[in-house]
C-alpha cells in the first residue's frame, strides 16, 4: 500500500520522486540538479526506499547506476503515483500546479521573435513559476531533454531521441539568399555558382541545416567552400555583409532586403517547410507541461521580424 504521510517504514512522494528523476535523468547529479537538492539527500531518499522495500533499486556497481529488475518494475507505478498527485495539486490550487522552477530550451530562431512574448504570457498568468530558456541547437536540446536537464524544448524537426514526444506547433519557410553586391545579377542556385560562393550555415545539429543537407542531395548540388557558425543572428550578419550564400526566414529576408541588399536565389526546387515541434519525455508526469504546451501554442509566431534588423 503507498501511504503519502510519513511513518516508519512508509514511503513518501518526495522518496518516489527521488527515485523516479535518478531511474530517468542522466545521472544522480542531474537527477539532483531537478529536485534543487544535494547528491547526498537524493541518495538518502533511494535508500529509505530501498529500506522500506528490503532490496536496492539501483546497481551501483558500475560507473553508473542502473535499475535492478525491482526498480525497473516500480518505476511505471512511481510515475503514475506522482502524476496523480500532481494532477490533484492541479486541481486544488489555485495557479492550476504552475509552480516552481522550470528549465526549457529553444533555439535561435525562437529565442529571436517570439520567446520573449512566451516568458511574459508565462510571468502574467503563473507568476509563481520561474523560467530558465536555454538557447542552443535542436540536437543538443533533444540530448538534453532526453538526458532529464530540460522539462521541454521547441526543436526544429520531429524527435530523434528515444522516449521523446513531439507536438507540432508551427511551420517556418525559409529561402535561399545572398547579398546583391556579391552576386550582382546572378539569382540561380546551380552547381557552377556553389562552386563560386562559399555556403554559411549553422551547425549541422541545428535543424534547418539538416533539412539544407538533404535538399542539396535531392537536387544534386554540392557546397564547394563552406562556412560554420554556431549563431543565427552573425550567420545572418555574414549573408547580408556579402561573405557567402546561405538561408534565412522569410520574414528576415523581407527585412534585409530593404536594409541591406539581401536578395532572394531560385533554385531548381523549392525548399519545404521546416516544422517546429514542442518535445517533452514520454513518461514526465507533471501536468505542467500541458499548460507549457498551450502557453507556447497561444505565443508562438516565427514570423515576427527580428529587433536585430
Amino acid at each position: 500500500m503507498f501511504t503519502f504521510w510519513k511513518e516508519s517504514g512508509d514511503m513518501t512522494l518526495k522518496e518516489l520522486e527521488a527515485f523516479y528523476w535518478a531511474a530517468t535523468a542522466a545521472s544522480f547529479q542531474v537527477a539532483s540538479e531537478r529536485l534543487h537538492i544535494s547528491q547526498s539527500a537524493l541518495s538518502k531518499r533511494i535508500s529509505e526506499l530501498e529500506a522500506h522495500f528490503r532490496k536496492p533499486l539501483f546497481d551501483r556497481s558500475s560507473h553508473r547506476a542502473a535499475l535492478t529488475p525491482a526498480g525497473r518494475r516500480l518505476l511505471p507505478f512511481a510515475t503514475r503515483l506522482l502524476k496523480m498527485s500532481s494532477e490533484v495539486n492541479a486541481l486544488l490550487a489555485d495557479d492550476a500546479g504552475m509552480f516552481g522552477h522550470c528549465r526549457f530550451g529553444v533555439g535561435e530562431l525562437a529565442a529571436l521573435t517570439w520567446l520573449p512574448d512566451f516568458v511574459r504570457h508565462i510571468g502574467e498568468r503563473f507568476p509563481h513559476l520561474s523560467m530558465e530558456p536555454c538557447i542552443d541547437v535542436g540536437s543538443s536540446l533533444e540530448r538534453r531533454l532526453h538526458d532529464g536537464e530540460l522539462d521541454f524544448a521547441v526543436v526544429a524537426g520531429h524527435p530523434t531521441q528515444p522516449g521523446i514526444v513531439g507536438h507540432a506547433i508551427a511551420e517556418v519557410h525559409f529561402s535561399w539568399a545572398a547579398s546583391k553586391r556579391l552576386i550582382g545579377n546572378d539569382r540561380v542556385l546551380s552547381p557552377e555558382f556553389l562552386s563560386r560562393h562559399p555556403l554559411i550555415t549553422m551547425p549541422h545539429g541545428a535543424g534547418p541545416t539538416r533539412m539544407l543537407e538533404y535538399w542539396l542531395t535531392a537536387n544534386g548540388l554540392e557546397a564547394t567552400s563552406r562556412m560554420t557558425c554556431n549563431n543565427l543572428s552573425a550567420v545572418a550578419s555574414l549573408i547580408a555583409a556579402g561573405l557567402g550564400v546561405g538561408l534565412f526566414p522569410d520574414p528576415w529576408l523581407t527585412a534585409l532586403s530593404r536594409k541591406k541588399g539581401v536578395v532572394a536565389l531560385q533554385g531548381p526546387a523549392e525548399l519545404p517547410p521546416m516544422l517546429y515541434t514542442f518535445q517533452h519525455r514520454y513518461h514526465d508526469p507533471r501536468p505542467m507541461l500541458t499548460g507549457m504546451l498551450d502557453a507556447v501554442k497561444s505565443t508562438v509566431d516565427f514570423t515576427k521580424p527580428c529587433s536585430l534588423w
